[in-house]
């Protein structure tokens, strides 16, 4: 049971799985979309949704952000039956542990590895790369969730912004990168 708004009951779901709300574009519909579709240390395996030239986009910035280096956490629901485990990266010692992660609704495996995957995602160095470029017709609005290779490194699209001035509509990329 929840009570208060219904969004908030929705994001309390998300949250449980590690994952965030995006709305449709033009639907009336909700998206619940993983933080980390993909591992971080498989980002340069990942094919990218986009591939942006060196010319087409400027790095307004560049920050990094230091995380401890977790390799396990352990997960766990609440009530009788609910799934509780460690959950660890693999190739490592799972030895360096998260702070342990418990929520209602890790109810079943899945939830469980995505939550744990999105708890381990969150560490070691990774960099805010802040973006700017023409909206343009090739890519249209680059969405959060979406990956972008960029000069030679491949980050995850965690926030976009736009901004018009005749005649250029800018859109501003935050992208998440390791």
């Amino acid at each position: 049971s929840f009570q208060g708004k219904y969004i908030d009951a929705v994001q309390d779901i998300a949250n449980a799985v590690g994952a965030y709300i995006q709305p449709h574009n033009t639907d009336a519909t909700l998206r619940v979309l993983p933080e980390y579709p993909v591992a971080p240390w498989h980002w340069a395996d990942v094919t990218p949704d986009y591939e942006l030239p060196a010319g087409v986009a400027v790095v307004l910035s560049n920050d990094e952000q230091f995380k401890p280096n977790y390799n396990a956490v352990w997960i766990s629901g609440v009530k009788t039956g609910s799934v509780y485990g460690p959950y660890g990266r693999q190739g490592t010692a799972k030895d360096i542990y998260a702070p342990q992660v418990v929520h209602s609704l890790i109810t079943d495996a899945t939830a469980h590895r995505q939550r744990g995957l999105a708890e381990i995602s969150r560490t070691g160095i990774p960099e805010q790369v802040t973006l700017s470029m023409q909206v343009l017709p090739e890519t249209g609005l680059i969405l959060p969730g979406k990956f972008v290779r960029f000069a030679g490194v491949t980050g995850l699209v965690r926030g976009t912004s736009v901004t018009w001035q005749r005649p250029a509509i800018r859109q501003q990329l935050i992208l998440e990168t390791h």
